[in-house]
């Protein structure tokens, strides 16, 4: 009899605990973080979590060289953020931010980096009520497996390193870039945009194509680049002395996800 009697203070010690787990999981939100390794791999950390609706989810980009942006780009309302620049919603993204964003309507939402949109996405579930999830993820280290008779695809890095500076002048953006083995064959375009205000093009895009150059197929080794301005732009740089300028650079294999980079380079006259 008193050795059934013993066992009742620990089940009350375990219900208690059960009564206030809900509520601890409930509190917790990671915050997703965007995480650079190298310069061509870029992922979002903790891309992938569920909340309940009302709560907030922080969002942030610490590096002060590698420009991020946030977009979402699917769900059953439109979230509702702050402490997010406005550059970060553009192609161009920002440097140094951190935001939070918060969720009034149950469902599903997507998301993406502006600047890297294919290799950084995320997921967001808001639940109505109940005990939210706390879920990790960490970027997959697997090759991916390909079906029968598919061509496989293409894991290592195509390109190796890229020398851009930023601050460049004569109305010609020029640079270099290492195309690894892998990218070999490839295609590539280089676009330099600018913005419409810029070039006083009211009724145009926000970006406008000032420069590029297109190569259908690509060799191994480094390949410098040289792309002049357009007459518009060389016009808008002799007028402003300096000209914001975003310099795209798209590698297409034949198999395998397009590599996109995108830096910033200031012209001067």
């Amino acid at each position: 009899m008193g050795r059934r009697w013993s066992y009742l203070p620990l089940v009350a010690l375990l219900g208690a605990a059960a009564a206030v787990l809900p509520g601890i999981a409930a509190s917790e939100s990671l915050p997703i973080e965007a995480v650079d390794e190298g310069l061509y791999y870029h992922h979002w950390s903790n891309p992938v979590q569920t909340v309940i609706a009302g709560e907030s989810v922080k969002f942030a980009n610490p590096y002060a060289t590698v420009p991020h942006g946030l977009k979402f780009t699917g769900g059953p309302a439109t979230p509702a953020c702050s402490g997010i620049p406005a550059a970060a919603t553009e192609e161009s993204g920002a440097t140094s931010w951190h935001g939070e964003c918060s969720f009034a309507s149950p469902g599903t939402y997507t998301f993406i980096c502006t600047v890297h949109p294919v290799e950084m996405k995320g997921t967001i579930t808001v639940n109505a009520n109940g005990t939210t999830t706390l879920t990790t993820t960490t970027p997959a280290s697997t090759p991916t497996m390909s079906a029968p008779n598919e061509p496989p695809v293409s894991n290592p890095p195509l390109i190796g390193s890229l020398s851009l500076r930023a601050s460049q002048s004569g109305g010609t953006v020029k640079g270099a870039l290492v195309v690894s083995k892998a990218g070999a064959g490839d295609e590539l375009e280089i676009d330099v945009l600018a913005s419409s205000a810029a070039l006083m093009k009211a009724h145009a895009p926000k970006r406008i194509r000032v420069g590029r150059l297109v190569r259908s197929s690509v060799a191994e080794g480094r390949l410098p680049f040289s792309i002049r301005l357009s007459s518009h732009a060389r016009r808008a740089l002799a007028r402003r002395h300096r000209l914001a300028l975003t310099v795209r650079i798209v590698l297409t294999p034949a198999y395998g996800e397009t590599i996109t980079l995108r830096r910033a380079v200031v012209e001067h006259p």
